[in-house]
């Protein structure tokens, strides 16, 4: 019906002259139409065409004389929502396309899903913003000494001698340095002995079924030629356990602790060590003692030892460096062998649990942090471990220790603050070797008194060096569990 429209204009309104004629356009562009076709009589023309033609079809263009209820106008409006101002029969979306609920409900769901989306980004982002940095090692090498004091402390090697150093990282303070030299004994030559002889000897079995208390007095290098000296009273009774309590330069008592009975380790002497007993016997706090000397492949004297000749019990120690000068001392200044008396405000120090039923499973369900806990390092057995995640900080140590030497492994979560370095190391004459460095996402320390070929072992045999580079999916769980607060 719109072919011979007069002008070009019209072809912006011929589509609107059905709905012009049947009054369903919206009130504003009704009268755009109807100014129009007022003065356009080709337009006009058509329109009465139109209603002509529903004159006949229904009797009558005119707008009905009914209205349709209430409730259904409303209901209608409700499902048209932001199309209620154009006709039913005028899609709401792209030209052509008819209303439907399946179309409104695809369109639902995209703007929904679109929301969602962006809330997924959002918390994606955030959780990446707000993940935490990992915790940092200060002062690598304070921790690698404290852990190894702490740990030959727990397993009652060289107890006193730990007790000390973990004192001495703790805050304690030590003496002035003074000069020491190594003990004189006026006994007669020595004569070589089995390895399995020294290791009869040197047993700590005999102390554990012991009650005494003393006072013992240790010397540790300063690097330089002298000594710090410290006291430790000891009460030792049989079968329970025993409190040291460090005193200060002043006398006083820094701090108690309480170490369970162990009867870690039984000594295995280091592949070519020799063994030498002195003919004579020397008087150690009143105690008659026989000598025993431990010397290295090369001959150098390592160690010596003042061992009570009645009860077995060691009364005094000496560790030499490869020039024989002592490097740390240790031995009972005072003895009581009938009484002791446990303090009642001793800490105990970390539990350390005792491998013997576990390291063999083929599962290590115990070992934390590190691939795999070794059962034998640096020629030791592993003899105690211990894991924890106290302070939202995941920890494993491990101890191994042949009697005479120890080495002691230290894993943390965390990274290494070294002015960038990922690898430190001290070897100051008196105190444990040691070397730290960055391993993934945790720090690995390694403590010895065993020598820098121990510690070379030690160290070859664990996680290599690696820095510290997490994922973006590991940075999104730890940030999402900061934004839901479980850590």
């Amino acid at each position: 019906m719109t072919e011979g429209l007069g002008n070009g204009r019209c072809g912006r309104f011929s589509e609107d002259l059905s709905a012009f004629a049947d009054h369903t356009l919206p009130p504003r562009r009704w009268q755009q139409v109807g100014y129009h076709v007022a003065g356009c009589p080709a337009c006009r023309d058509e329109v009465a065409a139109i209603k002509r033609v529903c004159s006949r079809l229904s009797g009558s263009c005119a707008a009905p004389t009914t209205s349709a209820p209430e409730s259904l106008a409303a209901r209608l409006e409700r499902i048209a929502e932001g199309a209620s101002d154009a006709p039913l029969y005028m899609s709401a979306g792209a030209p052509g396309e008819l209303p439907s609920r399946r179309r409104a409900r695809s369109r639902l769901i995209r703007q929904g899903s679109i929301a969602g989306l962006g809330a997924l980004a959002t918390m994606f982002v955030l959780a990446l913003m707000l993940a935490p940095d990992p915790p940092t090692v200060e002062d690598p090498v304070h921790m690698a000494r404290e852990e190894y004091s702490l740990s030959i402390t727990s397993i009652s090697v060289n107890e006193t001698i730990g007790a000390v150093l973990l004192a001495h990282e703790r805050g304690a303070r030590p003496s002035e340095p003074v000069q020491q030299r190594a003990r004189a004994s006026i006994v007669g030559s020595p004569f070589e002995i089995s390895a399995r002889e020294a290791a009869a000897a040197l047993s700590h079995g005999p102390e554990a079924h012991l009650t005494y208390s003393g006072t013992q007095r240790v010397w540790i290098s300063d690097g330089r030629g002298a000594f710090h000296v410290n006291d430790v009273r000891v009460d030792e009774v049989a079968g329970e356990g025993s409190t040291l309590a460090v005193l200060d330069a002043q006398g006083d008592e820094f701090v108690s602790w309480f170490v369970p009975t162990s009867t870690c380790c039984s000594p295995t002497s280091p592949a070519g060590w020799s063994f030498l007993e002195y003919e004579g016997r020397d008087q150690v706090a009143g105690r008659w003692a026989k000598v025993i000397e431990a010397r290295d492949v090369d001959g150098h004297t390592v160690s010596k030892w003042w061992v009570d000749t009645a009860n077995g019990m060691v009364l005094w120690t000496e560790r030499y460096d490869t020039f024989g000068r002592p490097t740390v001392i240790s031995g009972f200044t005072e003895l009581d062998l009938e009484h002791a008396q446990l303090a009642p405000d001793g800490i105990e120090l970390a539990f350390m649990n005792v491998p013997a039923a576990v390291v063999s499973e083929p599962v290590q369900e115990w070992c934390t942090g590190l691939r795999y806990c070794p059962e034998m390092l640096a020629g030791m057995p592993l003899v105690a471990h211990a894991s924890s995640d106290l302070g939202n900080r995941t920890t494993m140590r491990l101890v191994y220790s042949d009697g005479f030497r120890s080495v002691s492994v230290y894993w943390t979560e965390g990274l290494l603050a070294a002015d960038g370095a990922t690898r430190v190391s001290d070897d100051t004459p008196g105190m444990p070797e040691v070397e730290v460095w960055q391993a993934g996402h945790g720090v690995v320390s390694v403590a010895t008194n065993g020598g820098l070929a121990v510690l070379d072992r030690a160290v070859s045999a664990l996680p290599a060096e690696e820095p510290w580079r997490p994922t973006l999916l590991e940075r999104f769980r730890e940030g999402l569990a900061r934004v839901g607060g479980i850590n």
